[in-house]
């Protein structure tokens, strides 16, 4: 096996390592967004329901009053009715008493209506503050324990990180390069053997011009399908 190929081969291993100790790590941020994005929205719903809920028990206090504004009217004009002084303003008082209390009539069917609404929605902003308190409760002990993640894994990181450090010494700077895109694009696996003159990446057979190559062990030899850096294995 060409040297560099043998270091890079080691320096995969490691990668290897650093990748299965991240992953997981990798995932919390995108984790965090997304419950952040529902805890939102649990409080976006949570203060449209308190809103409406507050416009409807306002509107209801104002029809209540309008109710009371009609009764005061209706006592008022029934006291007319004791000193009017002739038949017509006596019928023309009855017509005003019986339009007010149909307008009365009206607003309150109105403000009923509106009060048995507003103990629906009493409990709907119970629910969706419930709902939004959960997701807080939720997403402060998802931080906690993405915490204790990061913590309980850095020493590890850190020491496999510095190994891989040692281990890229000596490796030409624009093969490391291309090693570490490799890494990345082909599922980390950017090295593999060659079996039975088969790649073992993509698994397409490479030619017998490589496979001299490979065992003359002087050059680093690439695959011609997947481009990934070959090295012999068992045949």
């Amino acid at each position: 096996m060409h040297p560099h190929v043998k270091k890079l081969l080691e320096l995969q291993k490691v990668d290897q390592e650093i990748s299965s100790l991240t992953k997981d790590l990798d995932s919390l941020p995108a984790e965090e967004a997304r419950r952040r994005r529902k805890l939102e929205e649990a409080e976006r719903v949570a203060t449209e329901r308190r809103s409406r809920f507050v416009k409807a028990e306002l509107d209801s206090r104002a029809l209540d009053k309008a109710i009371r504004g009609n009764d005061d009217e209706i006592k008022r004009l029934n006291e007319r009715l004791n000193t009017v002084r002739n038949n017509a303003e006596y019928q023309a008082t009855l017509f005003q008493i019986e339009a007010v209390r149909k307008d009365r009539d009206v607003t309150q069917e109105e403000c009923l209506k509106l009060l048995e609404s507003v103990e629906a929605q009493r409990a709907d902003v119970a629910a969706a503050q419930a709902t939004y308190e959960e997701e807080r409760k939720t997403l402060d002990g998802f931080l906690v324990e993405a915490d204790l993640l990061r913590s309980s894994r850095a020493g590890a990181i850190a020491a496999v990180r510095q190994r891989r450090k040692a281990l890229t010494e000596g490796i030409p700077d624009d093969l490391l390069r291309e090693y570490d895109g490799l890494f990345k694009t082909r599922s980390g696996i950017g090295v593999c053997a060659v079996e039975k003159s088969y790649c073992q990446g993509c698994y397409n057979k490479i030619t017998m011009n490589d496979t001299a190559r490979l065992l003359g062990k002087s050059v680093v030899v690439r695959c011609g399908s997947c481009q990934r850096i070959l090295y012999m294995g068992s045949q």
